[in-house]
């Protein structure tokens, strides 16, 4: 009766990435080395930020003279 019979499960040929052989030749300090070289866009961020800050700053600069402007 195959009505109770259990299906065999699915068999893969899955080779993890940190086990295959490299095409290139490349060792594991060379491949950290140009991950680790992806994160230097930090300083182009902060400055964004800083910038965001002071324009921030220069708006409620503005609102404050013009709400003052006109109470007077």
């Amino acid at each position: 009766m195959s009505l109770f019979r259990q299906r065999k499960h699915k068999r893969f040929n899955y080779i993890p990435r940190h086990l295959r052989e490299s095409k290139e030749g490349e060792d594991l300090r060379t491949q950290w080395e140009s991950v680790r070289g992806q994160g230097k866009h930090k300083g182009k961020r902060s400055v964004s930020i800083v910038m965001l800050l002071i324009v921030l700053g220069m708006i409620i600069a503005l609102w404050f003279v013009l709400t003052h402007y006109e109470t007077s």
